[in-house]
């Protein structure tokens, strides 16, 4: 519970962790655009989820990017949209994969003593 009283969801790095994977398994084809799609509104919902958590101290120069990095990708105006080319959409899915990895790295990172 925050101190507003709102009761936090869970992370589930078990299943963040399975989306990151799946997303960023070598592909000799592109894959589906709908799978394309449905993998970045997964790994959005994960980013978003992980950034309201405490992350740590986010004063060191590589955290501060990684923290810039996340939510510019989370910036609704450079989403992919349907007229987005889907080579354009697959990197952008991925790319946010990569990031989705990092922070759920930092999270571990930060939890890991107090579990």
């Amino acid at each position: 519970m925050n101190e507003n009283g709102d009761v936090a969801l869970p992370v589930d790095l078990v299943t963040i962790s399975r989306t990151v994977a799946h997303a960023l398994v070598p592909r000799a084809e592109l894959p589906e655009r709908s799978w394309v799609d449905a993998t970045t509104g997964q790994l959005l919902g994960q980013l978003s989820l992980l950034l309201l958590e405490d992350l740590g101290d986010t004063d060191p120069a590589p955290v501060r990017d990684l923290h810039r990095i996340a939510y510019r990708l989370l910036d609704r105006n450079g989403r992919p949209d349907p007229r987005t080319p889907p080579l354009h959409a697959y990197e952008y899915m991925r790319t946010l994969a990569t990031v989705t990895h990092s922070v759920a790295a930092l999270y571990t990172r930060r939890w890991a003593g107090e579990r």
